[in-house]
C-alpha cells in the first residue's frame, strides 16, 4: 500500500491514482480548526436518525460512515443551516477507470472568501480546489441553500394535501413492509413528522428525497431539524 509520499510521487509524474489513493490523498489535508468550528456551530441543531439503526448529529454519522448511501437527503438537510448562497452541486466523481462515473452530492460553501466541500457521506471536508483536482467532478446540477430552504418550508407548512395522495399511501405500505414486527411503533413516532416529497428532476431542491422531517421554525427560518431516512421510492 502507498503511502503520502509515493501517492505524491504519482501525482508528481502524472501517473494516475487508485480510488483508495485519491481517499488518502484529500483525507491527509489539512483543514483550518476555524472552519470546522464554523461547521460545527452552524450544524448544531441538525440530528439525523438513519432508518431504525443509527442516529446522532451530521458529525457523529460522518465519522463512523453511516452517512454513505444517503448523499441526496443529507446535503439537503444540512444546508437549510449555512448561508442562502451556499450550493448543491449534484454530478458524477471520478476515482478510476473502474468507478469512473461516481452519481454524487456534495455541499459547497464559502468561509471568509475561500470555497470548501463538506461532502459528509463521504467523509470529506476539505477546500474546493482540492475536491475537485482530486475527483474531477462532472457537476450536472447547482442547486442554492436559499432554494431548498423555501422548498423545505413550503412542505413542512402544508403537508395535508400530500396525505391522501397514492404517493402517500405507497409511503405507508413500504413501511409497513420494512418495519413489519414494529409498524405501529414506526407510525407513532412519525405522527409529528412531515414527509417531504422529492422529485426525479435533477435541479429540484430536493431531489429523490422522502425522508420525514421534524422542525422548529422561528420567524419563517428553520431553527432546529430532525430528519429521519427511510427508503422510498424517490
Amino acid at each position: 500500500m502507498f503511502g503520502i509520499n509515493e501517492i505524491l510521487g504519482k501525482i508528481f509524474s502524472k501517473k494516475p491514482l487508485t480510488e483508495e489513493e485519491k481517499f488518502k490523498i484529500l483525507h491527509s489535508k489539512r483543514i483550518n480548526p476555524k472552519v470546522v468550528e464554523y461547521l460545527m456551530q452552524k450544524l448544531n441543531n441538525l440530528y439525523i436518525e438513519v432508518l431504525g439503526n443509527y442516529e446522532g448529529s451530521l458529525f457523529q454519522l460522518m465519522q463512523v460512515g453511516k452517512l454513505m448511501g444517503w448523499c441526496w437527503q443529507t446535503t439537503e438537510s444540512a444546508i437549510v443551516f449555512l448561508n442562502d448562497d451556499d450550493y448543491i452541486e449534484r454530478g458524477n466523481l471520478y476515482f478510476d477507470e473502474r468507478n469512473p462515473k461516481y452519481y454524487h452530492s456534495w455541499i459547497c460553501f464559502n468561509y471568509k472568501g475561500i470555497e470548501y466541500v463538506l461532502d459528509p457521506c463521504l467523509n470529506f471536508l476539505c477546500k474546493k480546489d482540492d475536491y475537485s483536482k482530486i475527483f474531477e467532478p462532472d457537476v450536472k446540477s447547482k442547486v442554492s441553500a436559499k432554494a431548498v430552504k423555501e422548498e423545505l418550508i413550503r412542505q413542512i407548512m402544508s403537508p395535508k394535501e400530500e396525505e391522501n395522495s397514492e404517493e402517500h399511501k405507497n409511503f405507508e405500505r413500504i413501511m409497513r413492509d420494512i418495519f413489519i414486527f414494529s409498524y405501529d411503533k414506526v407510525m407513532e413516532e412519525k405522527k409529528n413528522e412531515v414527509t417531504v416529497k422529492g422529485s426525479e428532476n435533477l435541479d429540484a431542491p430536493l431531489y429523490r428525497n422522502g425522508s420525514g422531517y421534524k422542525t422548529e421554525l422561528e420567524d419563517g427560518k428553520i431553527k432546529k431539524l430532525t430528519v429521519h431516512y427511510y427508503y422510498t421510492n424517490c
